[in-house]
Parts: C-alpha cells; structure tokens; sequence
C-alpha cells in the first residue's frame, strides 16, 4: 500500500469532501470537508457536527476538533489502498478511518 506523498496529500484533501467509512464495515461514519484555509467540518451520520482545524506537515496530517476525539491534536497519514480509497493510520501506527470522495465503498475497498 503506497503511502501518499505531500504532493498526493494535498491533491487528495486540500479543498475536497471526503467520505469517513469505518474499516472494518465500510459503514459510512461521516462527511468531512477540509478547507484550503485550514478549516474543517466533520457531519456524522448520527446528524451531529463539528469544527476542526486541520493542517500539513510533510506526508502526514493533523486535525483538532472542538470535540471529537477530546478536542486533541492527531496526527495522520494515508496509505491508497484503491482507487480514490486511502486508509487513514495515527502516525502510532493505530487504524483510523477509510477515506474516500466515493460516497459509497464496494467490497473491494
């Protein structure tokens, strides 16, 4: 699974909604926009909202939202694992979501 360079990264995220999926399901857990500003907006599927701020550094990204995941720093990179899928690692090594501007994933993602 080639990890996404910084370039990749940028072209993938910058300005772009994607889709949140959990890995293991494909259930699609959320919609989240990532502004060219540094702004960003998660809408989960349970209706609820949230507002993050979000950046670069290298091949790895970062995000804080106000409230989920504690309103904490994480820090992420993506690996393409199909095509316009990426799996999302905590840079700990630690799964995060599938990402994808596909609304839906097949069984092949």
């Amino acid at each position: 699974m080639p990890r996404l360079t910084a370039e990749e990264l940028q072209s993938f995220m910058a300005g772009k909604t994607l889709y949140a999926f959990d890995p293991d399901t494909k259930a699609r857990v959320a919609s989240v926009t990532y502004g060219r500003e540094g702004d960003c907006v998660a809408r989960f599927a349970d209706g609820t909202q949230d507002t993050a701020e979000w950046g670069m550094e290298g091949d790895t990204y970062w995000t804080r939202y106000a409230n989920f995941r504690g309103g904490e720093v994480n820090h992420f990179t993506l690996d393409l694992i199909a095509n316009q899928v990426a799996q999302a690692y905590h840079t700990d090594g630690r799964r995060a979501f599938l990402q994808s501007p596909l609304e839906t994933l097949d069984d092949d993602a």
